[in-house]
């Protein structure tokens, strides 16, 4: 009898040699998929209520290199995790475009053309982060374009859609600097289709705010006035559904259009109109972090802004107010506790 436990034993030791790879796949796959039970259960749904931005900046950089080898099973992860670093990378290169900005207010332009390198250096960083999260969303639901994904719930929903935010953040980073990222063109085409997946108003006016830029854009380029009408009406809808739900990133894409367009009027009242809303409205509280990358997103814009104007980034405590406003900046709205 013992001879024969011992016969098992080695011939159990020699299978798990011999099929040691096959083995090792079933446990990262079965560790994946842990990984995401445990995500969508518990890690996310804290993820999404905390207020700290940092921590998603952080988290994306930190955890990338643990899930990323995890394989297929995993893929419904990374697009968030992408979506925190390819958020870092892109904050980086906006602050060295504020030294960019500098140095070219005061003519130094060994300094301005260094700062420019930086800033191209982090967006071909953010791009290739983006472009990463954008391939596993595809590999987790599907080429966008073509049938809709069979989405079981809100945790999948959720990885589709940033996903397909990836897309278009990674083609916008990878065109600022050369298509260094070899990002597709069609990327962006892929997404409009796929985007229609997703009913807008579960998930805070996005879905139409995002297919509504490119419909003004379109329509600016051909000079169709009733067309740009009929997109800004229809981002103005997503942004609102935005402020009642307490998640205000269409704002941010509003901030970000009307800059694009030199259209500074209409970007000065928005970020005060989120300003507003910010005090009129709580955050969800189940995704305060989606409501504040909104308000780190329209900061950093207006940072862009002051600097442009005055050298100086938005003072501290107030945003919503403007260097040339006619009222006082000392009795401005100070929104530090939303901040």
């Amino acid at each position: 009898m013992g001879i024969n436990k011992q016969l098992v034993a080695v011939a159990t030791l020699l299978f798990s040699l011999l099929s040691g790879g096959c083995a090792q796949h079933t446990m990262r796959d079965v560790a994946a998929s842990g990984m995401v039970g445990f995500s969508n259960d518990y890690a996310s749904p804290w993820f999404l209520a905390s207020e700290d931005t940092d921590v998603m900046c952080g988290m994306g950089e930190g955890l990338s290199a643990m899930t990323y080898p995890m394989g297929p099973n995993a893929d419904q992860l990374v697009p968030m995790l992408s979506l925190a670093s390819g958020m870092c990378a892109d904050e980086r290169s906006k602050e060295a475009e504020l030294l960019y900005i500098r140095a070219m207010r005061k003519n130094d332009i060994e300094a301005a053309q260094d700062a420019r390198t930086l800033q191209k250096r982090w967006l071909a960083l953010a791009a290739k982060r983006q472009y990463f999260g954008y391939q596993a969303g595809v590999r987790a639901w599907g080429e966008p374009g073509g049938a809709c994904p069979a989405l079981a719930d809100r945790n999948e929903q959720m990885s589709y859609l940033m996903g397909l935010l990836l897309g278009v953040q990674a083609f916008q980073s990878d065109f600022a600097v050369g298509g260094a990222a070899g990002v597709p063109s069609d990327v962006v085409a892929k997404v409009m289709s796929g985007i229609t997946c997703l009913e807008s108003d579960d998930f805070w006016g996005l879905p139409d705010a995002v297919s509504s830029m490119m419909d003004i854009m379109l329509a600016g380029a051909g000079g169709d006035e009733v067309a740009l009408d009929v997109g800004y009406a229809k981002i103005a809808r997503a942004s609102a559904v935005g402020e009642r739900q307490g998640v205000r990133m269409v704002q941010a894409l509003e901030v970000a259009l009307y800059l694009m367009q030199g259209k500074a009027d209409r970007a000065k009242q928005t970020i005060r109109d989120h300003v507003a809303s910010k005090i009129e409205v709580p955050a969800n509280p189940e995704y305060k972090l989606m409501d504040e990358m909104a308000t780190r997103t329209i900061l950093l814009l207006s940072d862009k802004m002051w600097t442009e104007a005055t050298g100086q980034r938005t003072p501290y405590g107030k945003l919503g107010t403007f260097w040339d406003d006619k009222v006082s900046l000392e009795g401005a709205l100070d929104i530090d506790d939303l901040l």
